[in-house]
Protein backbone atom coordinates (compact mmCIF):
# COMPACT_ATOMS: atom_id res chain seq x y z
CA UNK A 1 0.00 0.00 0.00
CA UNK A 2 1.29 3.46 -0.87
CA UNK A 3 2.78 5.51 1.91
CA UNK A 4 0.58 8.35 3.07
CA UNK A 5 1.70 11.92 2.63
CA UNK A 6 1.79 13.68 5.97
CA UNK A 7 -0.51 16.67 5.65
CA UNK A 8 -1.25 19.62 7.87
CA UNK A 9 2.42 20.23 8.75
CA UNK A 10 5.22 22.17 7.14
CA UNK A 11 7.16 20.39 4.47
CA UNK A 12 4.57 19.51 1.84
CA UNK A 13 6.30 19.81 -1.49
CA UNK A 14 5.12 19.69 -5.07
CA UNK A 15 7.46 18.01 -7.52
CA UNK A 16 6.66 16.93 -11.08
CA UNK A 17 2.95 17.13 -10.35
CA UNK A 18 3.07 14.66 -7.43
CA UNK A 19 2.47 15.35 -3.76
CA UNK A 20 5.59 14.44 -1.82
CA UNK A 21 6.17 14.42 1.88
CA UNK A 22 9.54 15.95 2.53
CA UNK A 23 11.81 13.40 4.14
CA UNK A 24 9.56 10.43 3.27
CA UNK A 25 9.12 8.08 0.34
CA UNK A 26 7.50 9.34 -2.83
CA UNK A 27 4.00 8.05 -3.40
CA UNK A 28 3.55 6.55 -6.89
CA UNK A 29 1.40 8.56 -9.26
CA UNK A 30 -1.91 7.14 -10.40
CA UNK A 31 -1.76 6.46 -14.15
CA UNK A 32 -3.35 9.32 -16.01
CA UNK A 33 -3.54 11.44 -12.87
CA UNK A 34 -2.97 15.15 -13.05
CA UNK A 35 -1.36 17.50 -10.59
CA UNK A 36 -2.63 17.09 -7.03
CA UNK A 37 -2.57 20.25 -4.97
CA UNK A 38 -4.19 20.37 -1.56
CA UNK A 39 -6.08 23.64 -1.05
CA UNK A 40 -6.38 24.82 2.52
CA UNK A 41 -6.29 22.69 5.64
CA UNK A 42 -7.40 19.14 4.79
CA UNK A 43 -10.42 17.71 6.61
CA UNK A 44 -11.59 14.15 7.16
CA UNK A 45 -14.51 13.06 4.99
CA UNK A 46 -17.19 10.46 5.72
CA UNK A 47 -19.62 9.72 2.89
CA UNK A 48 -22.68 7.65 3.80
CA UNK A 49 -24.93 6.13 1.15
CA UNK A 50 -28.27 4.61 2.20
CA UNK A 51 -29.58 2.30 -0.49
CA UNK A 52 -33.21 2.61 -1.64
CA UNK A 53 -34.32 5.38 0.74
CA UNK A 54 -36.76 7.85 -0.70
CA UNK A 55 -36.64 11.44 0.46
CA UNK A 56 -40.22 11.62 1.72
CA UNK A 57 -39.73 8.75 4.19
CA UNK A 58 -37.23 10.55 6.39
CA UNK A 59 -38.46 12.59 9.34
CA UNK A 60 -35.89 15.20 8.25
CA UNK A 61 -38.29 15.95 5.40
CA UNK A 62 -41.41 15.92 7.56
CA UNK A 63 -42.36 12.23 7.38
CA UNK A 64 -44.10 10.52 10.29
CA UNK A 65 -44.82 6.79 10.37
CA UNK A 66 -48.51 6.20 9.69
CA UNK A 67 -49.13 3.89 12.65
CA UNK A 68 -46.44 5.25 14.97
CA UNK A 69 -46.43 9.03 14.45
CA UNK A 70 -44.85 9.58 17.85
CA UNK A 71 -41.71 7.71 16.74
CA UNK A 72 -39.11 9.53 14.65
CA UNK A 73 -38.12 7.41 11.67
CA UNK A 74 -34.67 9.01 11.44
CA UNK A 75 -33.76 10.82 14.69
CA UNK A 76 -30.01 10.74 14.08
CA UNK A 77 -30.38 12.32 10.67
CA UNK A 78 -32.67 14.92 12.23
CA UNK A 79 -29.91 15.76 14.71
CA UNK A 80 -27.36 15.91 11.89
CA UNK A 81 -29.64 18.22 9.91
CA UNK A 82 -29.89 20.56 12.89
CA UNK A 83 -26.09 20.92 12.80
CA UNK A 84 -25.77 21.08 9.02
CA UNK A 85 -27.51 21.68 5.72
CA UNK A 86 -30.50 19.87 4.23
CA UNK A 87 -30.92 19.90 0.46
CA UNK A 88 -34.63 20.02 -0.25
CA UNK A 89 -34.50 19.25 -3.97
CA UNK A 90 -31.76 16.66 -4.55
CA UNK A 91 -31.87 14.25 -7.48
CA UNK A 92 -30.09 11.07 -8.40
CA UNK A 93 -29.17 10.07 -11.97
CA UNK A 94 -31.03 6.77 -12.15
CA UNK A 95 -33.41 4.60 -10.17
CA UNK A 96 -30.97 1.82 -9.37
CA UNK A 97 -27.74 1.31 -7.52
CA UNK A 98 -24.94 0.76 -10.03
CA UNK A 99 -25.14 3.88 -12.23
CA UNK A 100 -26.26 6.13 -9.38
CA UNK A 101 -23.27 5.18 -7.22
CA UNK A 102 -20.91 5.59 -10.12
CA UNK A 103 -22.21 9.15 -10.48
CA UNK A 104 -21.71 9.64 -6.75
CA UNK A 105 -18.09 8.54 -7.02
CA UNK A 106 -17.12 10.34 -10.24
CA UNK A 107 -19.09 13.59 -10.35
CA UNK A 108 -20.45 12.49 -13.73
CA UNK A 109 -23.96 11.74 -14.95
CA UNK A 110 -24.70 8.27 -16.32
CA UNK A 111 -24.29 9.48 -19.89
CA UNK A 112 -20.70 10.44 -19.14
CA UNK A 113 -19.43 7.71 -16.83
CA UNK A 114 -20.96 5.03 -19.09
CA UNK A 115 -21.63 2.38 -16.41
CA UNK A 116 -25.32 1.95 -17.19
CA UNK A 117 -25.62 -1.84 -17.07
CA UNK A 118 -23.71 -4.50 -15.17
CA UNK A 119 -21.82 -5.36 -18.37
CA UNK A 120 -19.64 -2.27 -17.87
CA UNK A 121 -16.95 -1.03 -15.51
CA UNK A 122 -15.60 2.49 -15.12
CA UNK A 123 -13.37 3.61 -17.98
CA UNK A 124 -9.72 3.84 -16.90
CA UNK A 125 -9.68 7.36 -18.37
CA UNK A 126 -12.11 8.55 -15.71
CA UNK A 127 -11.08 9.49 -12.16
CA UNK A 128 -12.92 8.79 -8.92
CA UNK A 129 -13.38 10.74 -5.71
CA UNK A 130 -11.35 8.16 -3.79
CA UNK A 131 -8.48 8.33 -6.30
CA UNK A 132 -8.28 12.09 -5.97
CA UNK A 133 -8.21 11.90 -2.21
CA UNK A 134 -5.74 9.02 -2.12
CA UNK A 135 -3.40 10.88 -4.46
CA UNK A 136 -3.60 13.94 -2.22
CA UNK A 137 -2.67 12.00 0.91
CA UNK A 138 -5.93 10.86 2.48
CA UNK A 139 -6.20 7.39 4.03
CA UNK A 140 -9.12 5.81 2.20
CA UNK A 141 -11.51 2.97 3.00
CA UNK A 142 -14.86 1.84 1.63
CA UNK A 143 -17.29 -0.74 3.00
CA UNK A 144 -20.37 -1.79 1.05
CA UNK A 145 -23.29 -4.16 1.44
CA UNK A 146 -24.87 -4.73 -1.98
CA UNK A 147 -23.70 -6.61 -5.08
CA UNK A 148 -23.67 -3.57 -7.38
CA UNK A 149 -20.90 -1.91 -5.36
CA UNK A 150 -18.51 -4.73 -6.25
CA UNK A 151 -14.91 -3.97 -7.20
CA UNK A 152 -15.44 -5.47 -10.65
CA UNK A 153 -17.23 -2.27 -11.67
CA UNK A 154 -14.29 -0.08 -10.60
CA UNK A 155 -15.62 1.06 -7.22
CA UNK A 156 -12.45 -0.08 -5.43
CA UNK A 157 -10.26 2.39 -7.32
CA UNK A 158 -8.53 4.78 -4.92
CA UNK A 159 -9.38 2.85 -1.76
CA UNK A 160 -6.59 1.52 0.44
CA UNK A 161 -9.14 -0.90 1.86
CA UNK A 162 -12.39 -1.84 0.08
CA UNK A 163 -14.50 -4.65 1.51
CA UNK A 164 -17.95 -6.19 1.35
CA UNK A 165 -19.97 -6.37 4.53
CA UNK A 166 -22.20 -9.10 3.14
CA UNK A 167 -22.39 -12.69 4.33
CA UNK A 168 -19.00 -14.34 3.87
CA UNK A 169 -18.23 -16.67 0.99
CA UNK A 170 -17.90 -19.58 3.41
CA UNK A 171 -21.24 -18.89 5.13
CA UNK A 172 -23.09 -18.39 1.87
CA UNK A 173 -21.33 -21.37 0.33
CA UNK A 174 -22.93 -23.55 3.01
CA UNK A 175 -26.34 -22.18 2.03
CA UNK A 176 -25.64 -22.92 -1.63
CA UNK A 177 -24.56 -26.45 -0.79
CA UNK A 178 -27.82 -26.99 1.08
CA UNK A 179 -29.73 -25.75 -1.95
CA UNK A 180 -27.74 -28.05 -4.22
CA UNK A 181 -28.50 -31.09 -2.05
CA UNK A 182 -32.17 -30.15 -1.86
CA UNK A 183 -32.34 -30.03 -5.65
CA UNK A 184 -30.68 -33.42 -5.94
CA UNK A 185 -33.10 -34.96 -3.44
CA UNK A 186 -36.11 -33.49 -5.26
CA UNK A 187 -34.83 -34.47 -8.71
CA UNK A 188 -34.64 -30.87 -9.91
CA UNK A 189 -32.25 -29.44 -12.49
CA UNK A 190 -28.79 -28.69 -11.04
CA UNK A 191 -27.86 -25.12 -10.25
CA UNK A 192 -26.29 -23.22 -13.14
CA UNK A 193 -23.75 -20.40 -12.74
CA UNK A 194 -26.46 -17.93 -13.75
CA UNK A 195 -28.74 -19.30 -11.02
CA UNK A 196 -25.94 -18.84 -8.48
CA UNK A 197 -25.50 -15.22 -9.63
CA UNK A 198 -29.19 -14.65 -8.94
CA UNK A 199 -28.78 -16.29 -5.55
CA UNK A 200 -25.91 -13.89 -4.78
CA UNK A 201 -28.23 -10.98 -5.52
CA UNK A 202 -31.01 -12.46 -3.42
CA UNK A 203 -28.53 -12.99 -0.59
CA UNK A 204 -28.23 -9.23 -0.21
CA UNK A 205 -32.04 -8.92 0.00
CA UNK A 206 -32.21 -11.26 2.99
CA UNK A 207 -28.91 -10.40 4.66
CA UNK A 208 -28.61 -7.97 7.60
CA UNK A 209 -25.44 -6.00 6.99
CA UNK A 210 -25.47 -2.70 8.89
CA UNK A 211 -23.72 -4.15 11.99
CA UNK A 212 -20.89 -5.53 9.82
CA UNK A 213 -20.53 -2.23 7.96
CA UNK A 214 -20.25 -0.41 11.28
CA UNK A 215 -17.72 -2.88 12.61
CA UNK A 216 -15.51 -2.35 9.55
CA UNK A 217 -16.01 1.41 9.66
CA UNK A 218 -15.19 1.74 13.35
CA UNK A 219 -12.12 -0.48 13.02
CA UNK A 220 -10.86 1.89 10.30
CA UNK A 221 -11.63 4.99 12.38
CA UNK A 222 -9.82 3.56 15.39
CA UNK A 223 -6.61 3.32 13.35
CA UNK A 224 -6.64 6.97 12.25
CA UNK A 225 -4.64 9.76 13.82
CA UNK A 226 -4.95 13.52 13.73
CA UNK A 227 -1.89 14.02 11.53
CA UNK A 228 -3.39 12.32 8.44
CA UNK A 229 -6.80 13.04 6.91
CA UNK A 230 -9.04 10.13 6.01
CA UNK A 231 -11.90 9.35 3.65
CA UNK A 232 -14.43 6.73 4.75
CA UNK A 233 -17.27 5.53 2.50
CA UNK A 234 -20.07 3.52 4.11
CA UNK A 235 -22.89 1.92 2.12
CA UNK A 236 -25.98 0.66 4.00
CA UNK A 237 -28.28 -1.79 2.23
CA UNK A 238 -30.75 -2.83 4.94
CA UNK A 239 -33.59 -0.50 3.84
CA UNK A 240 -33.61 -2.24 0.44
CA UNK A 241 -36.29 -4.87 -0.02
CA UNK A 242 -36.90 -7.48 1.34
CA UNK A 243 -38.52 -5.45 4.14
CA UNK A 244 -37.71 -7.61 7.17
CA UNK A 245 -37.07 -5.41 10.24
CA UNK A 246 -38.21 -8.24 12.54
CA UNK A 247 -35.00 -10.06 11.55
CA UNK A 248 -32.93 -7.00 12.45
CA UNK A 249 -34.37 -6.52 15.89
CA UNK A 250 -37.15 -8.39 17.65
CA UNK A 251 -40.30 -6.28 17.82
CA UNK A 252 -39.07 -3.57 15.45
CA UNK A 253 -41.89 -4.34 13.01
CA UNK A 254 -44.52 -4.09 15.76
CA UNK A 255 -43.07 -0.80 16.93
CA UNK A 256 -43.97 0.80 13.59
CA UNK A 257 -47.27 -1.03 13.07
CA UNK A 258 -48.55 -2.27 16.45
CA UNK A 259 -52.08 -2.99 15.22
CA UNK A 260 -51.29 -5.32 12.33
CA UNK A 261 -52.46 -8.92 12.69
CA UNK A 262 -49.42 -10.95 11.71
CA UNK A 263 -51.28 -14.21 12.29
CA UNK A 264 -54.11 -13.60 9.87
CA UNK A 265 -54.31 -15.67 6.70
CA UNK A 266 -52.24 -14.06 3.95
CA UNK A 267 -50.46 -11.63 6.28
CA UNK A 268 -47.38 -9.95 4.82
CA UNK A 269 -44.01 -10.17 6.54
CA UNK A 270 -41.96 -8.36 3.85
CA UNK A 271 -40.20 -11.52 2.63
CA UNK A 272 -39.85 -11.82 -1.16
CA UNK A 273 -41.54 -8.44 -1.46
CA UNK A 274 -40.70 -7.58 -5.05
CA UNK A 275 -41.40 -11.07 -6.42
CA UNK A 276 -44.55 -11.96 -4.46
CA UNK A 277 -47.50 -12.55 -6.84
CA UNK A 278 -49.86 -11.57 -4.00
CA UNK A 279 -48.53 -8.04 -4.36
CA UNK A 280 -48.62 -7.71 -8.13
CA UNK A 281 -49.55 -10.07 -10.92
CA UNK A 282 -46.17 -10.78 -12.53
CA UNK A 283 -47.87 -12.08 -15.68
CA UNK A 284 -49.79 -8.84 -16.06
CA UNK A 285 -47.49 -6.04 -14.88
CA UNK A 286 -49.07 -3.15 -13.03
CA UNK A 287 -52.07 -5.18 -11.87
CA UNK A 288 -52.09 -4.58 -8.15
CA UNK A 289 -53.28 -7.43 -5.93
CA UNK A 290 -52.32 -6.28 -2.42
CA UNK A 291 -54.90 -4.53 -0.23
CA UNK A 292 -54.33 -1.01 1.05
CA UNK A 293 -53.98 -2.17 4.66
CA UNK A 294 -51.38 -4.79 3.77
CA UNK A 295 -49.53 -2.26 1.61
CA UNK A 296 -49.53 0.21 4.49
CA UNK A 297 -48.03 -2.50 6.69
CA UNK A 298 -45.17 -3.14 4.26
CA UNK A 299 -44.53 0.62 4.11
CA UNK A 300 -44.36 0.55 7.93
CA UNK A 301 -41.77 -2.24 7.67
CA UNK A 302 -39.81 -0.03 5.26
CA UNK A 303 -39.92 2.84 7.77
CA UNK A 304 -38.68 0.45 10.47
CA UNK A 305 -35.71 -0.54 8.30
CA UNK A 306 -34.85 3.10 7.71
CA UNK A 307 -34.93 3.60 11.47
CA UNK A 308 -32.53 0.65 11.86
CA UNK A 309 -30.06 2.15 9.39
CA UNK A 310 -30.43 5.60 10.99
CA UNK A 311 -29.33 4.10 14.31
CA UNK A 312 -26.20 2.67 12.72
CA UNK A 313 -25.37 6.05 11.21
CA UNK A 314 -25.81 7.50 14.68
CA UNK A 315 -23.37 4.90 15.99
CA UNK A 316 -20.73 6.06 13.48
CA UNK A 317 -21.34 9.69 14.47
CA UNK A 318 -20.85 8.75 18.12
CA UNK A 319 -17.62 6.92 17.27
CA UNK A 320 -16.31 10.07 15.57
CA UNK A 321 -17.17 12.09 18.67
CA UNK A 322 -15.66 9.57 21.06
CA UNK A 323 -12.39 9.58 19.13
CA UNK A 324 -12.20 13.38 18.95
CA UNK A 325 -12.66 13.43 15.16
CA UNK A 326 -16.13 14.97 14.91
CA UNK A 327 -15.03 18.60 14.71
CA UNK A 328 -12.63 17.95 11.84
CA UNK A 329 -14.83 15.60 9.83
CA UNK A 330 -17.14 16.41 6.95
CA UNK A 331 -20.20 14.15 6.88
CA UNK A 332 -22.43 13.74 3.83
CA UNK A 333 -25.45 11.43 3.94
CA UNK A 334 -27.27 10.62 0.73
CA UNK A 335 -29.42 7.94 -0.87
CA UNK A 336 -28.75 6.45 -4.29
CA UNK A 337 -32.44 6.23 -5.28
CA UNK A 338 -35.90 5.79 -3.78
CA UNK A 339 -38.54 3.08 -3.92
CA UNK A 340 -42.08 2.97 -5.25
CA UNK A 341 -45.12 1.66 -3.42
CA UNK A 342 -47.65 1.91 -6.25
CA UNK A 343 -47.09 5.68 -6.63
CA UNK A 344 -47.09 5.04 -10.39
CA UNK A 345 -48.72 1.59 -10.43
CA UNK A 346 -45.69 -0.50 -9.53
CA UNK A 347 -43.28 -1.31 -6.70
CA UNK A 348 -39.56 -1.22 -6.08
CA UNK A 349 -37.15 0.65 -8.33
CA UNK A 350 -35.17 0.33 -11.56
CA UNK A 351 -38.40 0.83 -13.45
CA UNK A 352 -39.28 4.52 -13.90
CA UNK A 353 -37.67 7.93 -13.41
CA UNK A 354 -40.50 9.59 -11.50
CA UNK A 355 -39.97 11.51 -8.27
CA UNK A 356 -40.49 8.68 -5.77
CA UNK A 357 -37.59 6.78 -7.34
CA UNK A 358 -35.27 9.68 -8.22
CA UNK A 359 -35.74 12.46 -5.66
CA UNK A 360 -33.36 11.70 -2.81
CA UNK A 361 -32.32 12.93 0.63
CA UNK A 362 -29.03 14.82 0.97
CA UNK A 363 -27.59 16.19 4.21
CA UNK A 364 -24.18 17.82 4.69
CA UNK A 365 -22.29 18.98 7.75
CA UNK A 366 -18.95 20.76 7.44
CA UNK A 367 -17.91 21.77 10.96
CA UNK A 368 -17.23 25.44 11.33
CA UNK A 369 -18.27 26.21 7.75
CA UNK A 370 -21.81 25.17 6.81
CA UNK A 371 -24.57 27.03 8.66
CA UNK A 372 -26.61 25.05 11.17
CA UNK A 373 -30.15 24.09 10.24
CA UNK A 374 -30.15 25.61 6.78
CA UNK A 375 -32.59 24.24 4.19
CA UNK A 376 -31.48 24.69 0.58
CA UNK A 377 -34.42 24.81 -1.87
CA UNK A 378 -32.38 24.86 -5.10
CA UNK A 379 -31.73 21.75 -7.18
CA UNK A 380 -28.72 19.62 -6.27
CA UNK A 381 -27.53 16.41 -7.96
CA UNK A 382 -25.86 13.24 -6.80
CA UNK A 383 -23.02 14.12 -9.16
CA UNK A 384 -22.44 17.36 -7.22
CA UNK A 385 -21.42 15.35 -4.15
CA UNK A 386 -17.83 14.51 -5.12
CA UNK A 387 -16.96 18.10 -6.21
CA UNK A 388 -18.54 19.41 -3.00
CA UNK A 389 -16.60 17.08 -0.71
CA UNK A 390 -13.34 17.85 -2.50
CA UNK A 391 -14.00 21.57 -2.24
CA UNK A 392 -14.81 21.62 1.49
CA UNK A 393 -12.23 18.92 2.27
CA UNK A 394 -9.36 20.92 0.80
CA UNK A 395 -8.52 18.45 -1.99
CA UNK A 396 -7.94 18.85 -5.75
CA UNK A 397 -10.89 19.07 -8.13
CA UNK A 398 -12.02 16.26 -10.38
CA UNK A 399 -11.01 17.81 -13.66
CA UNK A 400 -13.72 16.16 -15.78
CA UNK A 401 -16.52 16.45 -13.24
CA UNK A 402 -19.88 17.43 -14.62
CA UNK A 403 -21.19 18.27 -11.17
CA UNK A 404 -20.05 21.36 -9.30
CA UNK A 405 -19.48 22.23 -5.67
CA UNK A 406 -22.58 23.19 -3.71
CA UNK A 407 -20.69 25.73 -1.60
CA UNK A 408 -22.16 28.79 -3.35
CA UNK A 409 -25.61 27.19 -3.51
CA UNK A 410 -25.53 26.76 0.27
CA UNK A 411 -24.59 30.42 0.60
CA UNK A 412 -27.46 31.45 -1.70
CA UNK A 413 -25.14 32.58 -4.50
CA UNK A 414 -25.20 29.54 -6.79
CA UNK A 415 -26.39 29.44 -10.37
CA UNK A 416 -29.63 27.51 -11.10
CA UNK A 417 -29.00 23.85 -11.89
CA UNK A 418 -30.81 21.26 -13.96
CA UNK A 419 -30.70 17.53 -13.21
CA UNK A 420 -30.49 14.73 -15.78
CA UNK A 421 -31.62 11.12 -15.29
CA UNK A 422 -31.37 7.97 -17.40
CA UNK A 423 -32.19 4.31 -17.14
CA UNK A 424 -30.94 1.48 -19.35
CA UNK A 425 -32.07 -1.88 -18.08
CA UNK A 426 -33.03 -5.23 -19.54
CA UNK A 427 -35.31 -8.01 -18.41
CA UNK A 428 -36.99 -5.78 -15.87
CA UNK A 429 -40.72 -5.95 -15.17
CA UNK A 430 -41.18 -2.47 -16.60
CA UNK A 431 -39.59 -3.51 -19.89
CA UNK A 432 -42.04 -6.41 -20.39
CA UNK A 433 -39.27 -8.66 -21.66
CA UNK A 434 -37.38 -6.05 -23.70
CA UNK A 435 -35.17 -3.17 -22.65
CA UNK A 436 -36.30 -0.37 -20.39
CA UNK A 437 -34.77 2.90 -21.60
CA UNK A 438 -35.86 6.35 -20.41
CA UNK A 439 -34.42 9.74 -19.70
CA UNK A 440 -35.51 12.54 -17.44
CA UNK A 441 -34.77 16.18 -16.76
CA UNK A 442 -35.67 18.58 -13.97
CA UNK A 443 -35.24 22.26 -13.39
CA UNK A 444 -36.65 24.30 -10.55
CA UNK A 445 -40.19 24.26 -11.92
CA UNK A 446 -40.62 21.51 -14.49
CA UNK A 447 -39.83 17.86 -15.06
CA UNK A 448 -39.79 15.98 -18.36
CA UNK A 449 -39.59 12.20 -18.81
CA UNK A 450 -39.23 10.30 -22.09
CA UNK A 451 -39.51 6.57 -22.76
CA UNK A 452 -37.73 4.81 -25.62
CA UNK A 453 -38.08 1.63 -27.60
CA UNK A 454 -35.40 -0.49 -29.26
CA UNK A 455 -34.45 0.80 -32.72
CA UNK A 456 -33.17 -2.33 -34.40
CA UNK A 457 -32.70 -0.70 -37.81
CA UNK A 458 -30.17 1.83 -36.50
CA UNK A 459 -28.42 -0.33 -33.91
CA UNK A 460 -24.91 -1.54 -34.62
CA UNK A 461 -22.41 -3.95 -33.11
CA UNK A 462 -20.98 -1.00 -31.21
CA UNK A 463 -24.16 0.76 -30.00
CA UNK A 464 -27.82 0.18 -29.22
CA UNK A 465 -30.07 2.76 -30.84
CA UNK A 466 -33.44 3.76 -29.41
CA UNK A 467 -36.41 5.75 -30.61
CA UNK A 468 -38.96 7.70 -28.56
CA UNK A 469 -42.21 5.99 -27.63
CA UNK A 470 -45.51 7.79 -27.66
CA UNK A 471 -47.75 7.88 -24.61
CA UNK A 472 -50.62 5.43 -24.92
CA UNK A 473 -53.14 7.82 -23.40
CA UNK A 474 -52.41 10.92 -25.49
CA UNK A 475 -49.92 9.98 -28.19
CA UNK A 476 -47.51 12.62 -26.90
CA UNK A 477 -43.77 11.95 -26.69
CA UNK A 478 -43.25 13.34 -23.19
CA UNK A 479 -44.49 13.27 -19.65
CA UNK A 480 -44.29 16.91 -18.54
CA UNK A 481 -45.06 18.04 -15.01
CA UNK A 482 -45.33 21.40 -13.28
CA UNK A 483 -43.44 20.67 -10.07
CA UNK A 484 -44.86 23.74 -8.33
CA UNK A 485 -48.37 22.35 -8.54
CA UNK A 486 -47.62 18.64 -8.89
CA UNK A 487 -44.43 17.72 -6.97
CA UNK A 488 -45.28 14.00 -6.98
CA UNK A 489 -45.57 13.96 -10.78
CA UNK A 490 -49.03 12.44 -11.00
CA UNK A 491 -50.78 14.80 -13.46
CA UNK A 492 -48.87 15.23 -16.75
CA UNK A 493 -49.54 18.44 -18.65
CA UNK A 494 -51.32 18.39 -21.99
CA UNK A 495 -49.36 19.52 -25.04
CA UNK A 496 -51.96 22.26 -25.46
CA UNK A 497 -50.95 23.78 -22.13
CA UNK A 498 -48.46 26.67 -22.61
CA UNK A 499 -46.36 25.25 -19.77
CA UNK A 500 -45.77 22.10 -21.81
CA UNK A 501 -43.91 24.00 -24.54
CA UNK A 502 -42.07 26.09 -21.96
CA UNK A 503 -40.79 22.96 -20.24
CA UNK A 504 -39.78 21.22 -23.48
CA UNK A 505 -37.90 24.28 -24.69
CA UNK A 506 -35.93 24.46 -21.44
CA UNK A 507 -35.23 20.72 -21.62
CA UNK A 508 -34.01 21.07 -25.21
CA UNK A 509 -31.51 23.73 -24.27
CA UNK A 510 -30.07 21.82 -21.35
CA UNK A 511 -30.05 18.51 -23.25
CA UNK A 512 -28.03 19.97 -26.11
CA UNK A 513 -25.48 21.55 -23.74
CA UNK A 514 -25.09 18.28 -21.83
CA UNK A 515 -24.83 16.11 -24.94
CA UNK A 516 -22.28 18.39 -26.62
CA UNK A 517 -20.04 18.20 -23.55
CA UNK A 518 -20.51 14.42 -23.22
CA UNK A 519 -19.36 13.79 -26.76
CA UNK A 520 -16.06 15.55 -26.05
CA UNK A 521 -14.99 12.88 -23.55
CA UNK A 522 -12.38 10.44 -24.79
CA UNK A 523 -13.19 6.76 -24.31
CA UNK A 524 -11.12 3.62 -24.06
CA UNK A 525 -11.90 0.84 -26.57
CA UNK A 526 -15.20 -0.90 -25.82
CA UNK A 527 -13.55 -4.18 -24.82
CA UNK A 528 -11.57 -2.35 -22.14
CA UNK A 529 -14.76 -0.95 -20.61
CA UNK A 530 -16.57 -4.28 -20.18
CA UNK A 531 -16.75 -5.70 -16.68
CA UNK A 532 -15.86 -9.27 -15.81
CA UNK A 533 -18.79 -11.69 -16.12
CA UNK A 534 -18.23 -12.75 -12.51
CA UNK A 535 -16.80 -10.94 -9.54
CA UNK A 536 -14.07 -12.58 -7.47
CA UNK A 537 -16.67 -13.33 -4.83
CA UNK A 538 -19.02 -14.97 -7.35
CA UNK A 539 -16.17 -17.06 -8.72
CA UNK A 540 -15.29 -18.16 -5.19
CA UNK A 541 -18.90 -19.11 -4.49
CA UNK A 542 -19.17 -21.05 -7.75
CA UNK A 543 -15.87 -22.75 -7.02
CA UNK A 544 -17.19 -23.83 -3.63
CA UNK A 545 -19.78 -26.02 -5.35
CA UNK A 546 -17.66 -27.17 -8.27
CA UNK A 547 -18.67 -24.85 -11.11
CA UNK A 548 -15.19 -23.59 -12.03
CA UNK A 549 -15.26 -25.11 -15.54
CA UNK A 550 -18.63 -23.50 -16.23
CA UNK A 551 -17.22 -20.15 -15.17
CA UNK A 552 -14.37 -20.46 -17.64
CA UNK A 553 -16.80 -21.39 -20.41
CA UNK A 554 -18.98 -18.41 -19.61
CA UNK A 555 -16.11 -15.91 -19.62
CA UNK A 556 -16.08 -13.76 -22.69
CA UNK A 557 -19.68 -14.51 -23.62
CA UNK A 558 -21.55 -11.35 -24.52
CA UNK A 559 -24.52 -10.33 -22.40
CA UNK A 560 -27.64 -8.80 -23.90
CA UNK A 561 -26.72 -5.26 -22.82
CA UNK A 562 -22.97 -5.29 -23.43
CA UNK A 563 -23.12 -2.39 -25.86
CA UNK A 564 -23.54 1.23 -24.80
CA UNK A 565 -26.51 3.28 -25.86
CA UNK A 566 -26.21 5.49 -28.90
CA UNK A 567 -26.83 9.20 -28.21
CA UNK A 568 -30.50 9.78 -27.47
CA UNK A 569 -32.59 11.62 -30.06
CA UNK A 570 -32.41 15.38 -29.65
CA UNK A 571 -35.74 16.45 -28.11
CA UNK A 572 -35.54 19.72 -30.05
CA UNK A 573 -35.88 17.71 -33.26
CA UNK A 574 -38.61 15.41 -31.98
CA UNK A 575 -41.53 17.64 -31.09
Amino acid sequence: MSLRAILGVAGICLLAGLILTCGSEQKPARPGGGESEVRGEPMNIVLVSIDSVRRDHLSVYGHRAQYAPEVSVSPNLEALAAEGVVFEDAWTTSSWTLPAHMSLMTGLSDRRHGVETDSFKLDSLRTTLAENLQDAGWNTAGYYSGPYLDAKFGFDRGFDDYQSGMLSVKEFGLQLEQERLRRVQQGKEPMTPEFVKRMVDRRSHMDITSPRINQLGKEFLAKQNKDEPFFLFLHYFDAHYDHIPWRMEEGLDERFDPGYDKNKEGAFDGVNWYFDSRVMDVNAPFKRNISQRDLDHVVALYDAEINWVDRHIGDIIQALKDQGQWENTILMVISDHGDEFFDHNSIGHRSTLFAEQCRIPMILRVPGITPEGRRVPEISRIYDVAPTLLDFGGAPDLEEAEGTSLRETIDGRGQPRFAMQRIFSGGHRASRGGINVRDGWRNRRYSVVREFGYDQANSTKAQIAVKPKRRKDTGEAYFVFDRFQDPNEKQPLSSTDPRYAEAINAFCKDFQISEEQAQKLKLSPLEDRLSAPYSEEERALLGEIGYTSDIDEENGKAESLDRPLAPFPDPCLDQ
